[in-house]
């Protein structure tokens, strides 16, 4: 069973993400940027969540389609600003340290995310076209996994990629303003 139009389009609004871009990506520093790719990240998995909280008779179909539109394209975006951008800055900074092999790491995270978000999609898309939500415990216990790992590893880059990448921005800003060491 969906809930109804007026109460999805609410649903919606409220639940919106805002659309992440390569170009709005481009226009923030790096810690900016990783705020914004978490931000976005936890949103995601609130969204997920909710699906899961639903199941099996009360799932929002139209919910279901924005997800499966979303999921992906998210996490690739952010996946591939991340290694290209974010991880060889922090991976200079740590050199020799024993943050050093937790790049690794997260590239083996980035790479099982996308593909059980694709999992994720196939199941999403299916309820969002009307299908039936078959073995509802089985792809609830599915979602949560997937949100539950994804929001350890914002965590991880929260505690300890994004302190470690803002101290060098900051350190570089005082040498280039003339009042570093």
């Amino acid at each position: 069973m969906s809930v109804g139009h007026d109460e999805s389009a609410a649903h919606l609004g409220s639940c919106e993400i805002k659309r992440l871009s390569s170009e709005e990506l481009a226009k923030l520093d790096m810690v900016q940027g990783m705020t914004l790719i978490h931000d976005t990240k936890i949103a995601l998995c609130d969204e997920l969540e909710n699906v899961a909280d639903c199941l099996p008779s009360n799932t929002d179909v139209l919910s279901c389609l924005s997800l499966a539109a979303k999921l992906l394209p998210v996490l690739r975006l952010a996946h591939a600003y991340e290694e290209r951008v974010i991880f060889p800055a922090y991976e200079v900074v740590v050199a020799g340290t024993d943050y050093s092999m937790s790049v690794d790491r997260l590239r083996g995270e980035h790479i099982s995310d996308d593909c059980f978000a694709a999992d994720l999609t196939d199941v999403l898309l299916k309820i969002g076209h009307g299908g039936h939500v078959g073995q509802a415990e089985t792809f609830g216990y599915m979602l949560r996994g997937f949100f539950d790992s994804l929001r350890r590893h914002v965590a991880f880059e929260s505690e300890h990629v994004v302190p470690v990448l803002r101290n060098s921005l900051n350190s570089r800003r005082k040498l280039s303003n003339g009042s570093g060491y």
